[in-house]
Formats: C-alpha cells, structure tokens, sequence
C-alpha cells in the first residue's frame, strides 16, 4: 500500500534543486530571507510555513504570518490553501495593522495603561482628514495641502518616540499639528490605523510581560515584503527577538517603494546583518529573461547577481514617439497591443499590461482604451474601485452570483471563511449562525450576474454589509471606500453599466489589459509590460531631488521593468534620457 507524502512534503521536494530555497527551507534559526523579483519566495515562505506549523509549533500554540496589504494576505492564504494549510486556530495571517489591533492593542493595551480609546473604535478616513484638518487650522490656520499632510504622517512613522531629541529638533510646525491630531482623536473617542501600530511598538517595547505572551501565543512569526513595513514594526521585531520569539523576514531592499510611508530598505539589510540572524539570498529568477533582469538593475548603485533559472534572453524594444502620454497610449493600445497578441497566439490582453508612473498619466491613458473601446483593469487612485479586503470579498462574492455558484470557481465555504475573518467582534453561536444564515440567504437571492451593481450592492449592504462595518473596528478605512464603490454604480456614475458578472471579472478576465501605476503593479508579472513616458525626467523624474528619492526612483523602475516575463516595451517622447540610452546597451 502507497502512503501519499502530505502537501507540504511533496511541495518541499520542488525546492531541493534550488540550494538557497533548500536552506531556507530547511532553516532552524532565526532567518532573513532575501528574494528578488521572481525568486520564487512566496512558495518558499508557504512551505517553510507549513512545515513549521506540521513539526516545530505544537497546540495549542500558532504561529502568525504578518505582511504588507490585503493583496498580499489574500495571495499567502490562496498559496497556502493548496498545501491544506488555512486560517485556524493554528495559524494567523493579516497585514501589520490588523496584527497590532487584535492581538497587542485591543488584548493589552487598558491592561498596561496605554492612552487609547476605551471602548477602542478606529476612525474611518474621513474622520481622520476631518480631524487633521481641525487640527492644521489650530495651529497654523487655513487648510493642509495633500502634501502637507502625506509629510505628517511619514513624520509619526519616521520617528515613532515624541519625548526623543530627535522628534523636538524637527520643525515645529510639524510636530505640534501632529501632536494636536493625535489629541483630537483621542479627544473624540478615536484612534487611526497609524495610532494602533504605535501604540502595539509602546506595548512590546515597554512592557516585557506582553513580550511573554506574544512568545506564549506565537513563537514563530513570519515577516513578508519585510522592506515596505517601516521603523515602528523594525522595533517591534528587535523587541520580539529579544524575548526569543522566532523571526523568519522575507523581503528585497531593492523593491522598497513606499518611502513616502516611511518604509526604508536599510532596515531590512540591517535585520540580516545580526549576528543571531541566518541571511539567505535567493539568486534564481524564474521569470523575467536575462535581458529584462539586465536591464532592470540600470539603475541600482548596487545591482544583485540574478539571473534567469533557465537562461530565456528575453525582447526589449524601445520606441520613440514625439507625442503626448495620451498618444504614446494610443500607440500603445493600437498598435503594439495587436502586434503582442498576433506574434504570440497563446497570450491573452491579460497578459499585457501598461505601467505609468502616476494618477496624472493613468487617466489619459484610460480616454485611450475608451475611445478605442479596449476592455480594461484600471488599478490606481483614479479607479473607482479600490483594492481592500471587503472589495476582494466583494469581487469574489460577484464571481460567485454570477455563475461560480455553479461551476465551483468560488466555493461558498470560502466567501463564508473570509466574511469569518472580517466580522471578528461576534463571539456568541447563536448571533454568528444568525448573521451567517442572513448572509446566505442574501447571496442565493442575488444568483443572477445581469443585475446591475448598484442593486445587487445595496441588498448586500442593508443586508450584511453595514452591520459589519459598523461593529467592526479593524473595518473603519473601508465604510467610505464601500461609499465610493457605491456611488459610482448608480446612475452617472463611472460603474453605471457594471453588472455583477462584470464586476466580478475585475482583475480576474483574461480580455482585459492591464492599467496600473508602477506602485500597483508590485507583486505581479505578466508576458509583456508597456511603459510610457520614459522620456528625460521621468526616471528619475523632476521632483526627485534628494539622495533618497533618487533611490527610490531607481527601485521603481527595477519594480516596473521585473512585471515582465518575456518582452519589455520602453515609449518615450523626443527627449531621450540616460536610462534609455543605457538600455539599449542590454537591448
């Protein structure tokens, strides 16, 4: 009789011909994991995941997986389904806000004394532009520009301790509107997901007995895209190391693009760098070809040893066009589009996708695939449907009514887990079988893809969905991004034609090309990547000025340039700039 290996074995096995998987795999200690783009780490991390929930974290202890967004939460969960690993009692996965909010704030914080709102309730965005702006008129009067406010918040995530000689040698201007919004929430009863993570690094850092129990309850913690996590969760991480709980980060310097939250990549080269700390570099690229790896690292002051696993050389072409980003669009969409599809009948429009720099760019961009009438998935500030955990569930709940009930694309079990893990403040059976039984009810009622959004929104809202948002603390930035996704479904709205099926084919239709900045397209790959306006001044671009910004230009364009798989495609109007002029060196 043949005894199956479990999933997690038999996953492990693929990893022996890559001798830095194996060693991380096979890791004891505590780990920096160092993985480029394509490096294979998220099956890495899943299986490293597994295996220590299967031989090195007995019951009744878990182990806590902590990363970046809810895109990311949802791709370790998906991953980690297939090796029959899921949220349990075993295991916990959730972005670094949610882990401060659930498992140090709201267990310790009226314990230890920690000034936070008690009952603890999270201000949603607009309560939090509201008081802001309250708070810039107090001490310097009129209004906060965007920029104004985006320096602020980098401020309280840069230099988390105000009693520091650090935080009073800043401009006072700064400081004191900072040091006012923070009063005003805890004024009004409130505190913002900026708050909730400062007050988990005071939580960890001065008292050892909730480091205790951290180590009690999680033993192991796992850290992904470690280098877009900032200065408060690098604390929280020494402090936890220090209390002996097991650190396994994952991430790449090299793709921190998220300076303007305060993430730096020195933090995680600085992790590595200890001397209890076992660094592993993952090398092999099973993406991108060699000349897009190449060509990617043009910018890097100190580019990595990649290269691809099975020495593919890879396209890339440059194009230059004297025209606007709209007409390098209209280029683009017309003609580079078609040629990528007729040269390569197996690929699909989603595997192409048109990378821009900024909001500013995306929206021209998108009047050229309307006025050419190309089917697309538009991923920035300027789409009205924005990437969050209840959008996620949204979009999977729409693929369901609109047929998924059928097929099994999306089982029912699944939409049920996920609403399980958002609405967290029911502890009673019988209120939980109750909202459950209604949600059900809800979503076989709305079993028909040609409603329109707007309709089949509004019976899940008043059904479901507002009662969720307003008992749950951890779900207050998504009441006015639900608002939003509302407003445009109704009449004159950017999603008025939408219907569920076309809803729930957002991102997920092989017949939609890709629109996205560079800062959305992280984490993803496709067979070619358009980029436009590549011209002199766009990388870096006009307003990079300082050493840091400059940096972070080059890790964004190695971000952009490593979404290819096959062939990159570089437009830019007449004035070349340097980074064109190297690359056709690799071209």
């Amino acid at each position: 009789m043949t005894v199956s290996k479990l999933p997690y074995l038999e996953a492990a096995e693929d990893l022996r011909g890559n001798k830095d998987q194996w060693r991380a795999y096979k890791s004891t200690g505590n780990c920096v994991i160092l993985a480029g783009p394509g490096s294979g780490k998220t099956k890495t991390i899943t299986v490293k995941i597994a295996q220590l929930l299967a031989e090195d974290v007995p019951r009744p202890r878990r182990l806590a997986c902590i990363t970046y967004s809810n895109s990311c939460v949802g791709e370790l969960r998906s991953r980690l389904s297939k090796l029959r690993v899921g949220d349990s009692d075993r295991l916990l996965i959730s972005t670094v806000h949610s882990f401060c909010l659930t498992e140090l704030v709201l267990p310790y914080a009226t314990l230890a004394g920690i000034d936070v709102p008690d009952p603890l309730i999270v201000a949603s965005t607009a309560q939090a532009r509201k008081l802001f702006a309250d708070a810039y008129r107090e001490i310097i009067g009129g209004n906060p520009s965007s920029s104004f406010r985006m320096a602020c918040d980098k401020l309280r995530r840069t230099i988390p301790d105000k009693d520091s000689g650090e935080w009073r040698a800043w401009p006072a201007r700064e400081t004191k509107v900072v040091e006012a919004y923070e009063a005003l929430l805890l004024q009004d009863g409130l505190i913002d997901f900026d708050g909730l993570i400062l007050s988990g690094l005071q939580l960890v850092e001065k008292y050892e007995w909730v480091r205790r129990a951290i180590r009690a309850k999680y033993p192991v913690i796992v850290i992904d895209e470690y280098q877009d996590l900032g200065l408060s969760l690098h604390r929280i991480v020494l402090a936890l190391l220090r209390a002996e709980v097991r650190v396994i980060a994952v991430g790449d310097p090299d793709q921190s693009i998220y300076g303007f939250t305060g993430a730096k990549p020195s933090l995680l080269r600085a992790l590595a760098g200890l001397r209890d700390v076992d660094s592993i570099k993952l090398k092999l690229n099973y993406r991108c070809a060699d000349r897009i790896i190449a060509a990617s690292m043009m910018l890097l002051p100190e580019p990595g040893d990649f290269r691809s696993h099975d020495g593919r050389a890879g396209e890339i072409r440059i194009h230059r066009l004297e025209c606007s980003i709209r007409q390098q669009a209209d280029y683009a969409l017309r003609t580079l589009v078609p040629e990528l599809l007729k040269t390569n009948p197996s690929w699909t429009p989603g595997d192409i996708a048109l990378l821009y720099r900024t909001l500013n760019e995306g929206t021209p961009i998108a009047q050229a695939a309307d006025a050419l009438h190309v089917r697309y998935f538009r991923l920035d500030n300027g789409s009205p449907i924005k990437r969050t955990r209840l959008t996620e569930w949204l979009t999977d709940a729409a693929r369901w009514c609109s047929g998924g009930w059928q097929t099994g694309a999306i089982p029912l079990s699944q939409l049920l887990k996920a609403w399980r893990r958002m609405y967290r403040s029911i502890t009673r059976e019988s209120e939980l079988l109750a909202a459950r039984k209604r949600l059900i009810a809800t979503l076989f009622s709305l079993r028909d893809g040609a409603l329109p959004l707007h309709q089949w929104l509004s019976e899940l809202r008043r059904s479901a969905l507002d009662e969720l948002l307003h008992q749950e603390p951890g779900l207050a930035d998504e009441e006015d991004i639900l608002d939003e996704l509302f407003r445009s479904a109704t009449t004159g709205g950017p999603l008025q034609a939408f219907t569920v099926e076309i809803f729930g084919n957002q991102g997920k239709s092989p017949d939609q090309i890709n629109l996205m900045t560079l800062h959305s397209s992280k984490g993803l790959e496709f067979q070619a990547v358009i980029m436009v306006g590549m011209e002199n001044g766009a990388f870096p671009s006009g307003y990079d000025k300082t050493d840091e910004q400059l940096e972070e230009a080059a890790r964004l364009f190695y971000v952009g340039v490593t979404r290819a798989k096959t062939q990159i495609h570089l437009i830019y109007d007449s004035d070349e700039s340097p980074l064109i002029t190297s690359i056709r060196e690799v071209a």
